[in-house]
């Protein structure tokens, strides 16, 4: 009996667990604050061109995610929650581009577009990361577009396809760089590979084709980003185009300006990455009795490991830097997916409800978590995550393979995001807990104290003007001379002052003091 997995269920199923997290958790720092400080500086500035942090240029990403992020604010008002709607857009289209894609390449295969769409919302990573304010969903999209336009041609031969491609291209740089190109490039280099009888009427793709359906897409992508690059480099300079075009994508290439892991690193990550397909024994031998001449699977093939392949030899390394590979992992399982809806996801509960026991232990006080950290209290809220994690592997082992797995993510993704909220690690990581109390000294002066500032509080606070960053004691001791009944931040356990903080705040699992400037006396003022 065939499956009855519609894309529908699996839209609004990924939809309302990245909805009810965005209640459960606060912005994180250091990424997600940076880039919601980004776009709101950008639109107390309304320049579009180039985005600023803390008010000075800021040449690491590009200005797609930023861009998203003022026209939800444009229509619904300035607010963090319709900020980080944007993440979750970009997650939902991704999926349904996924669907798509699965029916034009397997168009007789009944229900294989519900499962590649079950698929990809209910892996893991997708469902974590998909539902943050980040670039990757956003690149996964361009990347989406730019397989559906190379089937597209495969297909018909047709050169309308190029040109959606270089927009694909094009949209991919605008979110994150030229890093497109490492994701598509190698699918749409092997194209007369794959393309063999894609469909009946196909036409075969000759080396010519490719070589001027490649020129087309490179020159219409690359008219596109200079509408935007043009100004961007006119206004920030040729410092701010090479940063943007080539220290922060292909520069990472030869060396690691951060996140630097050795090359093995995602081999190890992959029974998280991939949980929880990787983990069901079915999957493993339906891939293996798998036909991988047939041009989705030859398609599929060819984008995850080109992309593993060389993001594993790239120094610079984080683990969402894989996300716009988990469509094509989708693919895959949605079409060696056992269709026998008796299949159960056996093997992927065994390490939730060991997730689950974990918690439990800890909410009763077995285990100590508090050596982890302090943050994790009161005990009872670990307990019931424990006890949520044990019903999600029951409700799990009533559904089929596919909604079955797809339970297991978006349970844990929801049972730790109630750990979260309801423990001080909520508080300790909302920039809100400190960017509300100075944000009433804009007009007095507000300062970073010692390290780097990455606009964790910018937006927080609703800045308007930059924070600025003191080095030592003595830069600390001018800037209050000059801001009287101004307010600094620091790390205490790095940089502390004689004397004792005003309030102390627990930010990141550390301790942050916030030191008032005192008021000159009437003595001082005549002088």
């Amino acid at each position: 009996m065939p499956m009855t997995t519609k894309t529908g269920g699996a839209l609004l199923l990924f939809a309302l667990v990245a909805l009810v997290s965005i209640f459960l958790r606060p912005l994180l720092p250091v990424d997600e604050t940076r880039y919601v400080g980004v776009a709101w500086e950008m639109f107390q500035s309304h320049d579009f061109f180039v985005p600023t942090k803390n008010f000075e240029i800021y040449t690491h990403k590009p200005p797609l995610l930023f861009w998203s992020i003022n026209l939800v604010w444009a229509i619904f008002g300035v607010s963090e929650f319709s900020a980080r709607l944007v993440g979750p857009g970009f997650a939902l289209l991704a999926i349904f581009l996924t669907a798509r894609l699965a029916r034009q390449l397997w168009p007789q295969e009944d229900g294989i577009a519900g499962r590649a769409a079950w698929a990809l919302a209910g892996t893991l990573a997708f469902a974590v990361f998909g539902g943050s304010t980040m670039f990757d969903a956003v690149l996964t999209v361009g990347v989406l577009f730019g397989a559906l336009s190379l089937v597209g041609f495969a297909k018909t031969g047709q050169k309308r396809f190029w040109l959606a491609f270089g927009a694909s291209l094009a949209f991919g740089t605008l979110a994150k760089g030229p890093v497109i190109f490492i994701h598509l490039l190698p699918a749409a280099l092997s194209l007369p590979f794959w393309a063999r009888h894609i469909a009946p009427e196909a036409p075969a793709v000759t080396v010519r084709q490719l070589a001027i359906g490649m020129g087309i897409a490179i020159a219409s992508g690359l008219v596109l980003v200079l509408v935007w690059l043009l100004p961007a480099i006119i206004h920030g300079g040729e410092e701010y185009r090479n940063a943007i075009l080539w220290k922060q994508s292909a520069g990472r290439i030869a060396k690691s300006f951060a996140h630097s892991r050795p090359i093995y690193w995602y081999a190890l990550d992959l029974p998280l990455l991939l949980f929880p397909w990787i983990w069901i024994p079915q999957i493993w031998r339906g891939a293996w009795r798998a036909s991988w001449s047939e041009p989705g699977l030859r398609l599929v093939l060819i984008w995850v490991l080109s992309a593993f392949v060389l993001f594993s030899l790239i120094d610079g390394k984080q683990f969402h830097y894989l996300l716009p590979e988990l469509p094509a992992v989708a693919l895959l399982v949605a079409r060696v997916v056992p269709l026998p809806t008796s299949k159960r996801a056996w093997l992927a509960i065994l390490p939730v409800a060991l997730f689950g026991v974990m918690f439990i232990l800890a909410g009763l006080g077995i285990v100590d978590a508090q050596q982890l950290t302090a943050l994790i209290d009161p005990n009872r809220a670990l307990l019931a995550t424990g006890l949520g994690l044990l019903a999600v592997c029951g409700i799990a082992l009533n559904g089929n393979i596919l909604k079955g797995g797809a339970v297991l993510s978006f349970g844990l993704v929801l049972c730790v995001g109630f750990a979260v909220r309801f423990t001080d690690v909520y508080h300790a990581y909302d920039a809100r807990e400190i960017g509300q109390i100075v944000a009433d000294y804009q007009d007095k002066g507000i300062a970073i104290y010692g390290g780097t500032y990455n606009a964790e509080f910018n937006f927080a606070a609703r800045v308007t003007r930059p924070l600025e960053v003191l080095h030592d004691l003595e830069e600390v001791k001018v800037w209050q001379e000059g801001h009287p009944e101004g307010v600094f931040i620091s790390r205490l356990e790095r940089f502390r002052l004689p004397e004792k903080p005003w309030k102390s705040i627990n930010f990141r699992d550390r301790q942050y003091g916030i030191y008032r400037t005192p008021k000159p006396s009437a003595k001082e003022s005549l002088s």
